[in-house]
């Protein structure tokens, strides 16, 4: 795996890394020096008994003095102080050296490779192997070192043993071969780690440079600062502060003295520094704690007083790594000027408050001050006018404008007066009276203050009164309603036109001085009269209905409101009120208590039973006639909860998700469900319900009709179970033994299981029809359906065919002398007599049987050779039984 690449800051970080890898590279080269001539001398002594000593000994001198030479370049190397410009020159130099060493490793290879001793030659390969593999540890640092001593010696071995002619020579070459992948792959990853590490190791050298540079240069800064300042550390420890700083919380020490106080001792000092206006009730200890309490909260920020008199303000700013900073600066002056500038502020603030009107001082167009009033006026909060263009003060930009022509009427001292409309700042506007003088007469513009009064509900109130009377105008003219008066005589004083033309088909001025009474019908003309004298009396007259006629003789039914009309004095002089056409409701009603009439005789004719349920109130409210559905009487409510606990536990669940699926889309539901009464009886319903939404589109409500089907259901269930059975005998008929005969083949088939088929016809019982009727015949039949029945399993079908034929189908069958049982106990269950009209009889019976898959493949093949196999039984005696296949 390649070690992680390392990023130096800069340029000067990258020569630092190959200054400290050239450097590793001298560091680890004296091994070779030392190790390089002893392995020699091994060498000189392994090869000395061979011949040509004097190219060995001239080899051992090369050697040496190619060590001493590297000997001198690494002192050469260590007296030019290792400048971190020439670092890759070392290393040229000292890979030079290495090529060297290596060329001459490789001459033994070579030249004096023992051709004919095999233990020398192994050794000689060791010694140089053993070199090459120290070579990767040494020269890690360098990869031009570590190829440059390698490449001769490795390509020397493996040519010597590939020119060899013995196969096991060569192989040898080829694993050395492979040896030099092997050892150029790891002296890779060496090397990456180890320039990583190198890598690491410079940079954490320059990061402590810059932090002592940076700490040198925070202790200048501290110390120049000309306020008092602290560093405190992550546990809360005093690092650095300056002399003020110390001055003030020394307590008598110097600055240097103070370095790793706790804040506490400083907080100790301060209570004796600063002034306490009103310490707690703990005193000392209490002071010190509460302020350690607060700068633990944060509160960073505070002005106070020493004991010299001087106002100090002091800071904390926290750092990344848990430390704070504190800071304090002298504010002594600064607070005196604030002293007097806040009285002489407080003195023409308390004039502006107590003015009832809002005050605005305006400079070149812009809002300088105001005073709350008009704050409160226009909807802002205290000192957020200040500054901002006076144009947010008016609703369009023409108002904006001709606020400004205005300014020309102030020149010379004039005073200006208007009103008009003031934008708040939610966007409604505010009616006012202004007032604006400008604060020098020659250029008003320059500044200018304006008094604005709320006048918005006198304003208000004028609008609201034109419009009233606008609206009434234009209401009384155009209403639907009859809008009148008369006077004490009885006669029209005045009618809206509208309604005389919709309601008389006429005009108001044709009626205008009529008698009011000349209009009801012949048979209301009296009882109107009396009812309107009451009216001209003093008494008010609501909703009285009465029928008047219209100009083309037809009738139209009114409604009328009266009250006396009363002049200046209160004397009544006339009536007056409205009358509304009410004959399409006197219609509409007529019409719909007609449909409600008809709708309740077809309800109650279908024995339906209305109901409305109430989700939120968990209410169930019954119409007319609940009967058997519901123990409530007319229009009484029950729960519905109690209602759902009602309804039979085999059809709870559907009917709760039928009902709920209704509520979540809001659209109605169908269902046929089981409830019980209290007398225990089950009741079939039939209901059909809609859900209703309330206001906000939510369903709430459901209404719906229920109906008893229970007969229906029963008359259903007999049709079922008659079109599946033998009315006689109530076995299954041959459409159901069809049926189960085929479900029973389907399973044997999937399970590689058997189905016999077994098919019983009566001996003699034709002898009972003729003797006694076809009476008693059947009442024969129904008692050998009895004991056939007791002959069988649950699981499996007995059937009657028909006539005096019986078929048992046995599913799943486990062997075949299980039908030679079942035949057995039929024929034992027929022997005992049977009794009819007084007389006894013995029937005994004929069993074919049939088994599938051995005897057939499929339904009707089975029951044809059952018959066949019962045939053969009538043959050969009767009261027996056989198998098809035997």
């Amino acid at each position: 795996m390649n070690a992680p690449s390392l990023r130096l800051p800069s340029d000067t970080g990258e020569e630092r890394l190959q200054s400290a890898r050239v450097a590793a590279l001298y560091s680890v080269g004296r091994s070779v020096y030392l190790s390089s001539p002893l392995v020699a001398a091994f060498t000189l002594v392994l090869l000395w008994d061979l011949p040509g000593r004097g190219v060995l000994l001239t080899w051992f001198a090369a050697v040496v003095a190619i060590t001493v030479t590297r000997v001198a370049l690494h002192r050469a190397y260590l007296r030019s102080g290792t400048q971190p410009g020439h670092a890759l020159a070392w290393e040229r130099r000292f890979a030079l050296g290495a090529l060297a060493a290596g060329a001459a490793w490789s001459f033994p290879l070579v030249v004096l490779f023992p051709e004919s001793d095999p233990p020398r030659q192994f050794a000689l390969l060791f010694v140089a192997a053993g070199s090459l593999v120290g070579a990767g540890g040494v020269y890690a640092s360098s990869a031009l070192t570590f190829y440059g001593f390698c490449l001769l010696p490795l390509a020397a071995m493996a040519a010597q043993l590939l020119a060899q002619a013995d196969r096991t020579y060569q192989l040898m070459g080829g694993v050395v071969l492979v040896f030099a992948a092997v050892m150029v792959r790891v002296f890779g990853d060496i090397q990456r780690n180890i320039v990583g590490a190198l890598r690491a190791r410079v940079e954490k050298e320059a990061l402590l440079e810059r932090v002592a540079h940076s700490e040198e240069r925070l202790r200048d800064a501290i110390e120049g600062f000309p306020e008092g300042i602290a560093v405190f550390d992550e546990s809360d420890r005093l690092v650095v502060c300056n002399e003020e700083y110390a001055r003030v919380y020394g307590a008598g020490r110097s600055c240097e003295a103070l370095v790793g106080a706790p804040y506490r001792a400083i907080t100790e000092a301060a209570y004796e520094a600063e002034i306490v206006s009103a310490a707690p009730a703990g005193g000392r200890a209490a002071w010190i704690a509460e302020r350690l309490e607060r700068r633990r909260r944060g509160a960073t920020v505070r002005q106070y007083q020493t004991r010299d008199g001087r106002w100090k303000q002091g800071h904390f700013v926290s750092t990344r790594r848990g430390g704070s900073v504190s800071v304090f600066i002298d504010i002594t002056d600064t607070r005196q000027a604030q002293a007097a500038y806040q009285a002489v502020l407080d003195e023409e603030h308390m004039v502006l408050e107590v003015l009832p009107a809002g005050v605005v001082f305006l400079e070149n167009r812009v809002i300088a001050r105001c005073n709350a009033r008009l704050e409160r006026m226009l909807g802002y909060a205290p000192g957020e006018l200040e500054g901002r263009s006076a144009r947010v003060l008016y609703p369009s930009e023409e108002s904006w404008r001709h606020a400004g022509r205005t300014y020309e009427e102030l020149r010379g001292g004039s005073i200006y007066q208007g009103e008009g409309a003031l934008a708040r700042k939610d966007g409604s506007r505010l009616w006012c009276r202004a007032l604006a003088r400008a604060v020098n007469p020659e250029a008003p513009q320059e500044s200018a203050i304006v008094v604005f009064s709320d006048v918005t509900e006198r304003h208000a109130a004028e609008r609201a009164l034109r419009r009233s009377e606008g609206l009434y105008r234009s209401l009384v003219e155009t209403s639907n309603d009859l809008v009148w008066s008369i006077d004490l005589e009885g006669r029209w004083t005045y009618l809206n036109p509208a309604a005389v033309r919709r309601i008389y088909d006429g005009k108001a001025a044709d009626l205008l001085g009529t008698p009011m009474h000349d209009l009801p019908t012949a048979e209301l003309r009296e009882r109107d009269a009396a009812i309107f004298a009451r009216v001209l009396a003093g008494e008010p007259v609501f909703r009285h209905e009465t029928r008047h006629l219209r100009r083309d003789g037809s009738t139209v039914d009114l409604s009328f409101n009266a009250v006396p009309l009363r002049d200046a004095r209160g004397e009544i002089v006339g009536a007056t009120g409205t009358a509304r056409d009410i004959s399409e409701e006197r219609a509409a009603a007529a019409a719909l208590h007609e449909s409600v009439e008809k709708l309740r005789l077809a309800v109650d004719a279908a024995e339906l039973v209305y109901w409305e349920w109430d989700r939120d109130a968990d209410r169930l409210y019954w119409g007319r006639n609940p009967g058997r559905l519901s123990e409530a009487a007319d229009g009484q409510a029950t729960r519905w909860s109690e209602y759902r606990e009602t309804v039979h536990p085999e059809d709870r669940e559907r009917y709760l998700a039928v009902v709920a699926a209704a509520w979540d889309q809001a659209g109605s539901c169908s269902n046929e469900y089981r409830v019980l009464t209290r007398e225990g009886r089950v009741v079939w319903l039939s209901s059909h319900a809609k859900t209703l939404p309330d206001a906000s589109g939510r369903p709430r409500r459901m209404i719906g009709v229920s109906q008893d089907i229970t007969e229906r259901k029963r008359r259903e269930e007999e049709e079922r179970f008659l079109a599946y059975h033998d009315t006689l005998t109530g076995l299954p008929n041959r459409r159901l033994l069809d049926d189960r005969l085929r479900q029973a083949l389907h399973l044997a088939q999937r399970r590689d299981r058997r189905v016999a088929a077994m098919l019983v016809d009566l001996d003699d019982f034709k002898r009972v029809n003729d003797e006694l009727g076809h009476r008693s015949g059947d009442a024969v039949l129904r008692e050998v359906a009895e004991r056939l029945a007791g002959c069988v399993r649950k699981a499996d079908t007995l059937a009657r065919q028909g006539g005096d034929e019986f078929v048992i189908v046995i599913p799943d069958l486990a062997q075949e002398s299980d039908c030679s049982v079942v035949a057995e106990k039929i024929l034992h269950a027929l022997q005992a007599p049977f009794h009819a009209d007084g007389r006894e009889f013995s029937i005994g019976a004929s069993i074919g049987i049939s088994i599938h898959p051995a005897d057939a493949g499929d339904g009707d093949a089975l029951l044809r050779n059952a018959d066949a196999a019962m045939y053969r039984v009538g043959q050969s005696g009767r009261n027996h039984f056989c198998f098809y296949a035997r």
